[in-house]
């Protein structure tokens, strides 16, 4: 080797040296992850707390790998396109959102930054999705089949309480799943012979008027459609449905843990939990919209024997059987 060409190759060492450090700081930077939801910060403790158990068993460690950047809406339908135009003016590496409308929000003001839902009822309906398998935008995730299972959860509150035949539907009409789900439940309700009469809830003056029209109308039992406003309100809600005496079907399990009587549903924590591998593949270099969309796995009828008892209300033998998890 020639002086000239020693000379050449020192130099084009001593560059490739001094550049990885700087490519070592770079793959070891902190990721930013922003998460949205329309409902509160207890509403969601404990599916963040499954999407960081998630993470740590795929090797993440929040502050040292990745830091969360959270924003809720508490209820209110209208603070959702603010508090999304906010979160993306951030420029997060990745957004992180529980369902279909505010993936939305974000989806109208980003098309660069990647999305991952953890519960959307219907990402290909909403648009949000060109298919299941190939999302093909910046969006995917998790979906929970909500729709599909609304007629079935009509379908427990009769075999467990028979004698119910008309039953008061509490749902947000301004929120699209909530909308189409009351469309299918309302849709099976003839054949298995009862009446549904919905109910729509926006704000918090919303929950006692419904009540008071409930007693009016006899309803023998309630449901609620899963949703920001109604989670934020669960606790009200399971309260004054409790004090009535009659039987009370949720959509998510989060409304029977804070006093509710049932519910049936796929396990939310368990899409949080799977949620982060999607998060892990896509900080590692996927496009989202060659991910395929999830259904979920795990599916749970949750009874409360507590709420049961306090309410003079007894489960069948043959319905107690088939309960996954026993609130006691």
């Amino acid at each position: 080797m020639n002086r000239r060409r020693a000379v050449i190759v020192a130099v084009g060492l001593g560059a490739l040296c001094a550049a990885l450090p700087a490519l070592a700081q770079q793959e070891k930077r902190v990721r930013r992850i922003g998460y949205l939801s329309g409902s509160s910060v207890q509403a969601n403790a404990a599916w963040l707390a499954a999407f960081r158990e998630g993470m740590a068993a795929l090797r993440w460690v929040e502050g040292r790998d990745y830091v969360m950047d959270e924003r809720y809406g508490n209820g209110v339908a209208q603070a959702g396109p603010g508090l999304a135009a906010e979160l993306v003016a951030t420029r997060p590496d990745l957004l992180l959102v529980p369902g279909d409308t505010l993936v939305d929000e974000l989806a109208q003001r980003t098309k660069t930054i990647p999305i991952v839902f953890a519960i959307a009822q219907d990402p290909v309906g909403a648009g949000l999705a060109t298919s299941l398998q190939r999302p093909g935008g910046n969006a995917t995730g998790l979906t929970t089949l909500d729709r599909d299972l609304s007629a079935k959860r009509l379908q427990l509150l009769k075999e467990a309480f028979p004698r119910v035949a008309h039953v008061v539907l509490l749902f947000q009409p301004d929120s699209v799943s909530g909308v189409s789900q009351a469309k299918e439940i309302e849709h099976a309700a003839p054949r298995l012979g009862m009446r549904v009469t919905p109910i729509g809830l926006r704000q918090p003056a919303d929950i006692e008027p419904a009540f008071k029209r409930g007693v009016t109308l006899g309803a023998h039992a309630y449901m609620t459609i899963d949703g920001p406003f109604l989670n934020t309100q669960r606790q009200a809600i399971s309260d004054r449905i409790n004090r009535l005496k009659v039987p009370a079907f949720f959509g998510a399990i989060i409304h029977v843990e804070t006093g509710g009587l049932m519910s049936y549903g796929p396990s939310y924590m368990d899409n949080f939990r799977r949620a982060a591998a999607y998060v892990d593949k896509i900080l590692k270099g996927a496009k989202p919209g060659d991910l395929p969309i999830e259904q979920p796995t795990k599916f749970e009828l949750v009874l409360n024997l507590k709420t049961a008892k306090a309410m003079g209300l007894k489960f069948p033998q043959s319905f107690l059987v088939r309960a996954d998890r026993v609130i006691e």
